[in-house]
């Protein structure tokens, strides 16, 4: 069965002198509250934690049980539907049927003194923003408002996660500081139109009914261009405008995948992730350790070069 040779970059990994264009940015994505709808943007900074559009920050609330547990659509889908909406002062979440609901943004400074959470085995921390939202979010999505749901928030300060360990096998072009607030596992997710084309070509060829875009797998970034499919796993540098990233790593998908984000529920087939798993799992002994049953498809970035990007800002990469 086919799968991926090897996702770690090869070869020389020093930053290119010389640059080629091989495309474009179509679209951009900030995810305000972890786990929550997108929202589109036309720009956005650069910073070394996350996306800042306004007074947008990728992933900088998230949702976290009366265990201290952080919740997701991965368990509960209907959080993908909650609009999120960012003012200088407040944060409004808006979902279909239910009273909206706006509370203050927390003007706060430090994290100092605050309770410690964890994120996949990352220990991070977090200001809770009140019961009022806490018992909103628990209506919404447990359907019992004494549910015991809080939203913590991360403000815009150096981010409280450890930083990454060394691994120059599985991720050799990967630094101590590629952190992010509360997002999962690293700051930027970048996709491609022609990956995505071959996933649906492969989703065709073995009878699938499903046609998948792009924001079902919530990438920040997500590029156009005349290159073959997958050809950013090999990209260890991308310039978009003046803003230059540095590939992390390969991004190992999980059940998050099968959820529709217009609708809110999961494949009944578990798809696209069982057709993932069939044709882009790690093949490299190191990394089926590292990755298991978890299909690679986009890319993880850090930041090399702080700056904006926007729609149609050229994307380049280091000549050879």
């Amino acid at each position: 069965m086919p799968g991926v040779a090897k996702s770690a970059l090869q070869g020389d990994l020093s930053m290119p002198t010389e640059w080629k264009a091989v495309g474009e940015v179509d679209k951009l994505f900030v995810f305000p509250v972890k786990s929550l709808a997108h929202v589109e943007v036309e720009n956005f900074n650069t910073g070394p934690f996350a996306a800042e559009s306004r007074f947008m920050v990728d992933r900088q609330f998230m949702v976290v049980d009366k265990k201290d547990k952080f919740t997701t659509s991965r368990k509960f889908p209907s959080m993908s539907l909650i609009q999120p909406e960012v003012t200088q002062t407040h944060l409004t979440l808006k979902y279909p049927g239910m009273e909206d609901i706006s509370v203050k943004i927390p003007e706060v400074e430090t994290l100092e003194g605050c309770k410690e959470y964890e994120i996949f085995g990352d220990p991070c921390k977090g200001f809770d923003v009140g019961p009022e939202v806490g018992e909103w979010l628990s209506d919404v999505i447990l359907n019992d408002p004494e549910g015991g749901l809080r939203l913590l928030y991360h403000p815009k300060v150096d981010s409280t996660r450890p930083d990454k360990p060394k691994d120059e096998e599985i991720a050799p072009n990967m630094k101590p500081g590629d952190k992010p607030y509360f997002a999962d596992t690293f700051a930027y997710m970048m996709m491609s139109q022609p990956s995505i084309d071959e996933l649906n070509k492969l989703l065709d060829e073995e009878d699938v009914d499903l046609v998948v875009e792009e924001k079902r797998f919530r990438p920040n970034i997500f590029i156009n261009g005349e290159f073959p499919a997958f050809s950013e796993d090999e990209w260890a540098y991308i310039k978009v405008g003046e803003v230059i990233f540095r590939n992390s790593r390969a991004c190992d998908r999980c059940v998050f995948t099968t959820l529709d984000p217009f609708m809110g529920d999961k494949h009944p087939q578990g798809e696209p992730l069982k057709t993932l798993r069939k044709y882009r799992c790690a093949e490299d002994p190191a990394e089926k350790k590292a990755y298991g049953s978890a299909p690679l498809f986009g890319v993880f970035l850090a930041v090399e070069k702080c700056g904006n990007i926007k729609v149609g800002d050229k994307v380049c990469i280091g000549k050879h």
